[in-house]
């Protein structure tokens, strides 16, 4: 089994949270809870990965991220 590695965001939309990886362009997730729009959008990643290994396309690359929440007052 190989690991792979990539950054995913959650937003909340009304009572629902909404997940997505820039990396994996029209997979989602959503769940009433951030871990169910986590574990949502884990599950389609790994149905993505395993579709493009089984037609043997390539498997996404990670892209190196860098995001902070950052706090300011004006």
């Amino acid at each position: 089994m190989k690991s792979y590695t990539y950054p995913i965001t959650v937003q909340r939309e009304g009572r629902k949270y909404y997940a997505y990886s820039e990396d994996f362009p029209g997979v989602y997730g959503l769940g009433k809870t951030i871990e169910e729009a986590k574990a949502s959008i884990l599950e389609a990643m790994r149905l993505y990965i395993r579709e493009c290994r089984a037609h043997r396309r390539p498997v996404p690359r990670a892209r190196i991220v860098y995001a902070e929440t950052v706090s300011l007052a004006v």
